[in-house]
Order: structure tokens, then sequence, then C-alpha cells
């Protein structure tokens, strides 16, 4: 499944969202992503494929999913994820104990911005408005280009969130559009960057400045690791970056955790998974400590 100028795949869509951004928020996420973080608590996201999810704890084992299937298949019995099921959702509308679910939908343009139209009222109350995530937004950019031209013409404001793994000028034009960038710096180590997501640093780095430089508002965000980037010496070098291209800029720490475990499960990925430590609360302030001393201000979005 691919997306298009008036179509794309979406993960889903999230109203009432408060913590992406100023005032009530609808979250749009759009499937498929460059990166492969080995914390990444979205597997569901890697690719714009429909595929199918099984929450085993759910199921009953009644057998109505197989009924109803085209080739006879069961989650109970199946190795996930397996190349004879397509996705199709007739399993899914049949379970009666929600046990099933589809990811990645396509929608069109038009489908979304009739969504959008009835949260309108609450973004004009609380200066709130969309927010693009993912997975990548960027990486459906004909897509992306085409509801960003659609909001911006009904006075909504659009904000972002971002690996930064782009081609700049491709999409220069739909960022010009946005209010406000968050964008992900998951480690100053080029070489331990690659090692953990797939790809190295400098292109987002560089992305970073550029965005800075339109003097558009960006935000900085470290999925923070003990151990592994939630160090003195990634912090320091961080915030000597941002010090140096961006200083302007705010930044937010955005701690580890494991509540992406369940969806490996259900996507029959569970060996994919990879455990890391999670943050402590004075870990992370001593990391804001290090930014303040910086001059680097700290975000509060979330």
């Amino acid at each position: 499944m691919t997306s298009s100028t008036d179509k794309g795949i979406l993960l889903q869509m999230q109203d009432y969202s408060i913590h992406d951004g100023y005032g009530v928020r609808t979250t749009i996420f759009l499937a498929g992503c460059p990166l492969r973080c080995k914390w990444c608590a979205n597997p569901e996201s890697h690719t714009t494929n429909s595929k199918l999810i099984y929450y085993k704890h759910k199921c009953k084992d009644c057998g109505k999913c197989a009924a109803v299937c085209p080739k006879s298949l069961s989650p109970t019995t199946m190795e996930r994820p397996n190349p004879s099921c397509d996705a199709c959702g007739l399993c899914v509308n049949a379970c009666p104990n929600k046990a099933l679910d589809i990811a990645c939908t396509q929608y069109s343009a038009g489908d979304i911005v009739s969504r959008i139209k009835r949260d309108a009222i609450f973004f004009r109350f609380t200066g709130g408005g969309v927010t693009f995530s993912g997975g990548e937004p960027f990486g459906q950019k004909d897509f992306l280009r085409t509801l960003a031209h659609k909001f911006f013409s009904m006075g909504i404001g659009m904000w972002i969130e971002t690996c930064g793994y782009f081609n700049f000028s491709e999409v220069k034009d739909i960022i010009e559009m946005l209010d406000h960038v968050f964008m992900d710096i998951k480690h100053m180590d080029s070489n331990i960057h690659e090692e953990y997501t797939g790809v190295g640093n400098e292109l987002i780095l560089q992305n970073a400045v550029k965005i800075y430089e339109m003097n558009i508002p960006i935000t900085i965000r470290i999925p923070s690791i003990p151990g592994l980037n939630l160090t003195e010496e990634n912090i320091k070098n961080t915030a000597i970056f941002m010090r140096k291209h961006m200083p302007k800029a705010e930044i937010e720490l955005l701690p580890y955790h494991e509540l992406g475990k369940a969806k490996y499960i259900a996507l029959g990925r569970e060996d994919s998974f990879t455990t890391f430590t999670v943050p402590t609360k004075e870990a992370l302030n001593k990391a804001y400590e290090i930014f303040a001393e910086h001059g680097i201000k700290i975000g509060e979005y979330s």
C-alpha cells in the first residue's frame, strides 16, 4: 500500500491530544519511517503496509476469525507476520473480543479534513491545532503537502514531530507552513547513532539547523536512555551544538519506556524488542541542568 497526493496511510488519528503542542490538538499519525531505532515503541509504523495486530490475551479462540477469512487463517495458529495474510480486515470485524486490529489504513485527504473541521472549535478556544506525527510524516511528503495546504487555507495551526531524516529541499515548502517543529537528535556521535537507529546523524543535524534558520520555532527532543544517550558526555555535546547553531531552540527529554512491548508481541515480532533502562527523575533533572548551564531553554509542551 502506498500513499499519493490525495490518499495516505495512517496509523491513527488522536483527538483531544494535549501532549503534542499548545492547546487541544488532533494528532495525525502517518505510517512509515526510515529509521529503525532499537527502542522504538511503535513498530507498526516502520512500513506503510497494512498488517494484522493480534492481542492474544483478549482472544477466546472462538474461531470466528478463521470462519470469515478467505484463506481460513487464524492468528492462533499462523506465524506472524504471515505473507498469506493480506490484512483485509474481515477477521477484525468478526472478532467479538476486539482481539484483532489492522495497522496502517488508507485515508483520503477529504476524509481527514472533514474530521478536522469537527475539532476546529476546540482549536480556536485553546490555541491548539493539528500535529503531524508518525512514523515519520515527511516520509509521505506528497500527502502531507496536500493536508498542509488544506489546513493552512483553513487557518488551522500545524506542528510536526519528525526524526529529521529527510531531503530538506523536497519539503521546505511544507515546513514554511508549520508553526512549530519537534525534532529528535538521538545521539551526537554519528557511529553510535547509526548503530542504534540504522542511519548516521549528519543529515538530521543539518536539517535541524536549516529549520532553525527559517525562524520557525523548534524543540529538540532526546529519547533518553541511561548509558546510551543520557550520559554527561552526550548531553554536553548536544547542548554545545545547540548553543552554537540554534541558541534559541528548546530542549525536551523523552524518558524511555517499555510500553511498546505489547505491540511487538501483537505483531509477532517479540524477538525484535530490545530492553533498555528506564531513566530516573534525578538523571533527567541533571541533564536539564546541563542544558540550562549552556543557556538552552527547557520546552514546556508535554
